[in-house]
């Protein structure tokens, strides 16, 4: 009787085993098919979120205080009226960036979560199946860190004429938080906050040579 019994608990705890065993290779494999996916779409939706938060920012923030080219960028000429020097104002460009990373960080700390979906017919990995059945719902939880930057750029516009482009830069280092998931995403975006075309004759390599004044 007694044997009876153990083999009866022992072919419960092999079956439980065997059962716990299919749960576990299920689970991989649908986490195999599925992180991918959830990965890819989490990276696209953050970028997408924060660089929209980003532009806004930006957007916003000239409008509260605007600078115009001339408060930004110092050109010298020469005794010939050349140019020698085109130089950023040092505590224009810093005051500029300081605010707009304020401004863009506050944003950032403000976005709402996300929703993704994804079909479960997209774990199968058979083409007339993506895009179908029941769809996953995974939530976002987005989380950024802001570096700003600026940048310059020089286009030629026509004889002794060229077009100055002054650029703030942010270089974003954002997080997805997903339930069992996570991923991080690295990307710069750009905003052009001031122009003009310069006239005379400008040295080739001045765009290699830009300093800032004041420093």
């Amino acid at each position: 009787m007694q044997r009876n019994y153990k083999t009866k608990s022992d072919k419960f705890y092999l079956r439980l085993f065997v059962v716990l065993l299919i749960f576990t290779a299920v689970f991989i494999f649908i986490d195999s098919r599925i992180r991918p996916q959830v990965v890819t779409l989490a990276k696209y939706k953050v970028q997408s979120m924060v660089t929209q938060a980003a532009n806004q920012a930006i957007i916003e923030q000239m409008e509260i205080s605007p600078l115009s080219y001339g408060e930004l960028i110092s050109v010298q000429r020469n005794s010939s009226d050349e140019i020698s020097l085109i130089a950023y104002n040092a505590l224009e460009v810093n005051r500029l960036k300081s605010q707009i990373t304020s401004t863009v960080i506050s944003k950032v700390q403000m976005m709402d979560k996300a929703d993704i979906y994804i079909p479960v017919g997209n774990i199968t990995n058979i083409d007339f199946l993506n895009n179908k059945g029941p769809r996953l719902h995974f939530v976002i939880t987005p989380a950024a860190y802001v570096e700003t930057d600026i940048e310059s750029e020089f286009e030629t516009t026509g004889i002794n004429q060229v077009n100055h482009r002054i650029f703030i830069v942010l270089k974003v280092s954002a997080t997805a938080l997903i339930p069992n998931y996570s991923t991080d995403v690295n990307f710069k975006t750009r905003v052009c906050v001031a122009q003009t075309v310069i006239v005379g004759k400008v040295p080739e390599n001045i765009s290699d040579n830009l300093h800032y004044l004041n420093d």
